[in-house]
């Protein structure tokens, strides 16, 4: 007696139920026709409002909510990340925390828009808490892991393969529980997250913490480098280098390296030197890596969204607290890391702007996605253009711009046309079950902006 799932297949026990592990290439498919999610058509777009003369704002509907089906979900109905393949608009939703009323959401529907047949369609169930980033390589695209669910054994990477638009559960990571960033860089793949047995000293739920790990054969064999961090978030390629970081510590998370004997020698910033090695940069601290941030090595920060473009690349930082500074979203260009000659520039928002999104354009430059709360249930959202510049600080010009209920958290397109997805407020608690907040029943709208 057998019953298969997409996160692997059950087998009867003497007594109970066990999981068995997947096959390392798993074939993830959709749901039958009449499994596929009711969503309901588009709601009127009226609740934009500002939007700049010569652009029309279309609601492609809140396909997040088919699965997140109460109001108060507006956390896990989020969507973290858009990414447009071969015309489908492919959705990230979720949330991988392990606290809040939506703690752990998965698994997770990968939902996506045809733009042919302007519908919504369930593409596969991923067993993942969160998909919260999309990459492109060539005509594939990759789904790093961000938690997966089951056993620890392995971590999952996701690929879509465009020649016959399948997803594959590629299930061949040693023990990564968390996957935060995946890049190619120079014929290998790389990844950076978080492993178990990051250390060996100390309580057995005490040794997880920052891993990378390469592959010269597209993910088939790794080789795999522990770091003492909590958690490396993010890779940088930069002027044909690579560089990967690690979570900034602020004041509680320097505490739990401290008293796990981590602190000592913890380097945030690695260096790729090539078949699995990696060179610590002390050099490149917390100050370096955010230009005029207040506190900057002392607040904790997430670097996260790298944006490759050319020899330089775009990051967004999540800062803690600082003093009286509430938490805020930053955004930086970084023209090189090399030691002596490091230039890392902020980009100049307004007080009160949080960066959201990156996109490259393919002028050699950037958009950036920008919300401001401007009162409750009222965020004003800006696409705008940033390019490389010799200033200090960068001063982006702003393309488009709208007010909706909600922030916007993604950004897919081209200056013609724009996606952007709307979801729960950056650094607010989540509703309480059965509370709906103003504006809380729009997470997860998808819009499309047209220029006329």
């Amino acid at each position: 007696m057998l019953a298969l799932t997409l996160g692997g297949a059950w087998r009867l026990g003497p007594r109970v139920w066990q999981q068995v592990e997947p096959a390392h290439g798993q074939l993830l498919l959709p749901p039958w026709p009449w499994q596929q999610p009711l969503i309901s058509p588009a709601a009127s777009d009226g609740f934009i409002s500002e939007l700049g003369p010569g652009w029309r704002a279309t609601n492609l509907g809140n396909p997040a909510a088919s699965h997140y089906r109460t109001c108060w979900q507006s956390l896990p109905r989020t969507p973290w990340d858009l990414a447009l393949s071969d015309g489908t608009l492919f959705v990230g939703l979720g949330n991988a925390s392990n606290r809040g009323p939506s703690a752990n959401a998965g698994p997770v529907p990968l939902l996506a828009y045809s733009l042919n047949d302007q519908r919504w369609q369930q593409h596969a169930t991923l067993p993942e808490e969160e998909v919260h980033r999309f990459v492109k390589q060539g005509a594939d695209l990759w789904i790093p892991g961000a938690d997966a669910r089951g056993s620890w054994r392995w971590g999952n990477l996701y690929r879509r393969h465009n020649v016959n638009d399948s997803w594959w559960q590629e299930r061949r990571l040693p023990q990564f529980i968390h996957v935060h960033d995946l890049v190619w860089h120079r014929n290998q793949l790389v990844v950076a997250g978080n492993v178990p047995d990051a250390v060996s000293s100390g309580p057995p739920q005490e040794r997880h913490g920052s891993a990378l790990a390469s592959s010269s054969d597209e993910g088939n064999t790794w080789s795999v480098h522990r770091l003492k961090g909590w958690r490396a978030t993010a890779l940088l390629p930069v002027d044909d280098q690579l560089y990967a970081v690690q979570a900034l510590p602020g004041p509680a998370l320097r505490r739990w390296l401290t008293q796990s004997g981590r602190f000592k020698g913890f380097t945030a910033v690695q260096q790729w030197q090539g078949d699995g090695d990696w060179l610590p940069r002390p050099d490149l601290s917390a100050s370096a890596l955010l230009p005029d941030v207040a506190g900057a090595g002392e607040r904790s920060a997430w670097i996260e969204g790298a944006s490759p473009n050319g020899h330089a690349v775009a990051w967004i930082a999540s800062l803690g607290p600082w003093g009286p500074e509430r938490p805020r979203r930053a955004a930086f260009l970084a023209r090189s890391l090399r030691p002596g000659a490091v230039v890392v520039q902020p980009v100049a928002l307004r007080a009160g702007e949080e960066a959201m999104d990156w996109q490259i354009d393919g002028d050699g430059g950037w958009h950036l996605l920008s919300s401001e709360k401007l009162g409750s249930a009222r965020w004003r959202n800006r696409i705008s253009q940033v390019h490389v510049s010799p200033d200090t600080s960068l001063h982006p010009h702003t393309l488009v711009s709208f007010e909706a209920p909600l922030p916007a958290w993604s950004l897919e397109g081209d200056h013609q046309r724009w996606f952007v997805g709307l979801g729960h407020p950056p650094f607010e608690p989540e509703p309480a079950p059965g509370h709906c907040p103003a504006g809380a029943d729009h997470s997860g709208t998808v819009l499309q902006l047209l220029r006329q």
